[in-house]
């Protein structure tokens, strides 16, 4: 580290970025979830949105259903206390970030302990669409005249930033390692990791753009705002682990590695502000149109 930083400088930046997490992960979208749950129970019963719930879907299970945000508020408030009492004890103790790095780990295992409630209510998402695609009773298909274009639903320019950044990466990463050292299973391991991923997030987005209807009774606009959202989430991801490797390395050639916390940290906040979100401010409850999921008369 050099001299010049100040770690009281470095400390402070610290706390608050981890602060930030502790309110985004664990409060605050926790609470926009359980806001967007509650809105659909309240405004959208089972007695006339049959086909917004499963068929098992009854009244007694709406309740069950509220006592079970309870709980998953419940679990995101005493993980951020957790984190709360992990920063007053690394006050008192007089806690220093390692200045050759190592400390992010810290913050990464509590981003993982803050991700599984958000990882169970996308776990129980999934199984919800599994099942109203199950249910689904409908004879006869529509088929879409005007075919889905990527363009249609991301920006050329932001595509172009995302090959051009994880070009830059590679490149940054393949230059700066020396092959002839054995062994150098790392390096390859790492190569086919990051190019891995930006290949799953091209598959996803193919998956949505050219597959299914995840909720058959989803109205076309609707679908296609679902698809934007996807998509635009994969492009920011790949940016996003494209700048932050990137970043990284620049850490480690300039020897700052004291400051990894603070980089993993507002990272991780990044992935969940434009991910989770971009799909809260996108996908907005209030202007869905669920009338498809309305009881049909079957007297008209």
């Amino acid at each position: 580290m050099p001299d010049t930083f100040s770690m009281t400088a470095i400390l402070t930046l610290f706390y608050v970025v981890f602060l930030s997490q502790i309110f985004l992960l664990s409060i605050y979208y926790p609470g926009k979830i359980r806001r967007r749950v509650t809105y659909i129970l309240e405004q959208f019963p089972v007695s006339e949105y049959p086909k917004l719930y499963p068929s098992n879907y009854d009244q007694r299970k709406a309740n069950t259903g509220s006592n079970k945000l309870r709980v998953f508020m419940g679990i995101n408030y005493t993980i951020a206390l957790v984190g709360l009492l992990v920063l007053a004890m690394m006050m008192k103790s007089g806690y220093r970030p390692a200045p050759e790095g190592g400390d992010e780990i810290f913050v990464m295992l509590y981003f993982f302990l803050q991700s599984f409630p958000l990882f169970y209510a996308e776990l129980k998402e999934y199984k919800y669409h599994k099942a109203i695609r199950e249910n689904y009773t409908a004879k006869t298909r529509t088929a879409e005249l005007k075919p889905r274009r990527l363009f249609d639903f991301v920006s050329p320019i932001g595509l172009g930033a995302a090959v051009i950044l994880f070009t830059t990466m590679m490149i940054l990463y393949i230059s700066s390692r020396d092959f002839s050292v054995q062994p150098n299973i790392e390096i390859y391991a790492t190569i086919i990791g990051m190019t891995g991923a930006q290949v799953m997030f091209a598959a996803i987005v193919a998956s949505h753009l050219y597959g299914k209807k995840i909720n058959p009774y989803m109205s076309y606009e609707d679908q296609l705002t679902q698809i934007k959202v996807v998509a635009n989430i994969m492009l920011f991801a790949s940016i996003g682990a494209s700048v932050f490797m990137t970043v990284t390395h620049l850490v480690d050639e300039y020897s700052l590695e004291v400051i990894d916390p603070v980089l993993s940290s507002v990272y991780f906040q990044f992935c969940v502000v434009f991910g989770v979100g971009f799909a809260f401010r996108t996908l907005r409850i209030e202007k869905l149109n669920l009338e498809g999921f309305r009881e049909t008369n079957s007297a008209s």
